[in-house]
């Protein structure tokens, strides 16, 4: 069982890792924004709730033995990561480093907007889904574990407080 938790963590990190390499190939911008309107309120930086994730965690139905060993190991992946949503595109802020995705609104309910994407030629769908306390579920092709991560807008912080 160990083994298989193992095997399954690092097919998430090796899923995740080829996505944020991937999203620096060049795309085609004139073909992915055009048309709809890009939706405002995600137009912020969003950071990972690891609190809230873990509860959001809890309540899936795929909630097992194997995600609750999991889910500390995701959580530390992904916590210095954080996602900035500009007109049309998808940013990855880690550390100093960012990354770009050019993205299209496909589809928007109250709760849920799809985003199409491209990377090496591929075509992608991203979603993003509305959660409870003003927190967003990002899913990607390819970003196994994300949907149980919650993410919060950024708030600035104080300095010298």
């Amino acid at each position: 069982m160990y083994k298989h938790a193992m095997h399954t963590l690092y097919l998430l990190i090796f899923c995740f890792i080829t996505f944020n390499s991937g999203a620096q190939s060049s795309l085609q911008q004139d073909k992915l924004n055009t048309n709809k309107t890009f939706p405002e309120e995600l137009a912020t930086v969003w950071e990972l709730d690891e609190a809230a994730s873990l509860e959001y965690a809890k309540k899936s139905a795929y909630w097992d033995e194997n995600i609750a060993k999991l889910m500390p190991k995701l959580i530390a992946t992904t916590k210095p990561i954080k996602y900035r949503f500009v007109d049309g595109k998808l940013i990855s802020l880690q550390g100093q480093h960012e990354q770009q995705i050019d993205i299209r609104l496909q589809q928007q309910t109250q709760s849920t907007y799809t985003f199409e994407f491209q990377i090496n030629d591929k075509n992608g769908a991203l979603k993003v889904m509305k959660a409870a306390g003003g927190r967003i579920n990002i899913q990607a092709d390819g970003l196994l574990g994300y949907q149980f991560l919650l993410w919060n807008k950024r708030r600035d912080r104080l300095s010298g407080v």
